[in-house]
């Protein structure tokens, strides 16, 4: 796969993955009509994505820094769409609450970028120093 082919996928897939939850927000009122729930108990649906995302994201993003970055990512985006298709179907509000906290491992498990290389002007022997300086005061 061509490189800017890959990143195009890359990007589309984190498109998809961070509008998940402002996605869900416009469907509220005919979930909670399939489901015979009112709108504001469906939303709870969102809160359980966004908690168990935030709650996650840390844990499974250390855990997950050395493993493949195509295999995370890949993995991610058919959990995220296995997730969503679960959503869809979800007969029970209970069935749609788990579907909803089912994906958290998708976006959060988003490899982390390699760590930043030491500069030229941070070397030891404080090249860098005079720019501190000026920038800190």
């Amino acid at each position: 796969m061509g490189g800017t082919r890959a990143v195009g996928l890359l990007a589309l897939g984190s498109f998809a993955m961070g509008t998940d939850a402002y996605a869900m927000a416009g469907l509220l009122p005919g979930i909670g009509a399939d489901l015979g729930i009112s709108v504001s108990l469906a939303g709870q649906s969102v809160t359980a994505f966004t908690l168990c995302y935030a709650l996650a994201a840390p844990f499974l993003s250390a855990a997950l820094t050395r493993r493949g970055t195509r295999t995370v990512v890949v993995t991610a985006l058919v959990v995220f769409v296995l997730a969503n298709a679960g959503t869809a179907l979800a007969g029970s509000y209970p069935v749609l609450l788990g579907t909803r906290a089912s994906p958290v491992p998708r976006p959060a498990s988003s490899p982390r970028p390699p760590p930043p290389r030491p500069s030229r002007s941070s070397r030891p022997s404080g090249a860098g120093a005079p720019s501190a300086w000026s920038s800190a005061g």
